[in-house]
């Protein structure tokens, strides 16, 4: 039986490398202006780049099956990579007069990154539900209590992951707890 295509469509719109393109766009817009805006653009290429880089070049030399990356086995080296991008990001926002929710967010992609690449050294965690969930919580530290009506759509995403079959419920609530406590602990960083 396919699977549905609400489902791929979720997880595609959903994937990690989009949401951690997309999200400081709107983080930084709204709490920075057009500076805000510039600022996370040039934040989320050098966040995003160096992880999808590894995985189009992974996917293309026939070295990992797909871009979510199906083995668990393949994950944690281009979360590495994932995380250098990550961390030349943050570093790229402390600069003074960032905006604090950019801060929180890039410092937040940090974190999970690395919870992300440990966890997957054992377990196949979803990457989806916790990109999922770290963006909700750098939504509403950006845009206040309203950005909580977007929580279903981290819902889909998750839902998306089990509808396919390619995670268990177990390993999309792992994800997304990692998720919300990665994001939690960075606005408690960035005070």
């Amino acid at each position: 039986m396919s699977a549905p295509r609400w489902a791929r469509w979720a997880s595609e719109a959903g994937a990690p490398a989009v949401l951690a393109a997309v999200v400081p766009l709107v983080v930084g817009a709204s709490a920075g202006g057009w500076r805000g805006l510039g600022l996370a653009a040039l934040a989320a290429v050098v966040a995003v780049a160096p992880g999808l880089l590894l995985v189009v070049h992974l996917v293309r030399t026939g070295r990992v099956v797909g871009h979510h990356l199906p083995h668990r086995g393949d994950r944690p080296r281009v979360l590495g990579a994932a995380l250098v991008g990550v961390a030349a990001a943050v570093a790229l926002v402390a600069a003074p007069g960032a905006p604090r929710e950019l801060v929180v967010l890039m410092t937040a992609m940090a974190v999970l990154l690395g919870l992300l690449a440990v966890a997957s050294l054992r377990w196949k965690v979803s990457l989806h539900a916790a990109t999922a969930t770290a963006s909700l919580v750098a939504l509403v530290s950006a845009l206040g209590p309203w950005a909580l009506l977007g929580a279903p759509l981290a819902v889909v995403v998750c839902w998306s992951r089990l509808a396919l079959s390619v995670h268990t419920r177990g390993q999309v609530v792992a994800g997304a707890l990692t998720g919300l406590a990665a994001g939690l602990v960075a606005l408690v960083a960035a005070g």
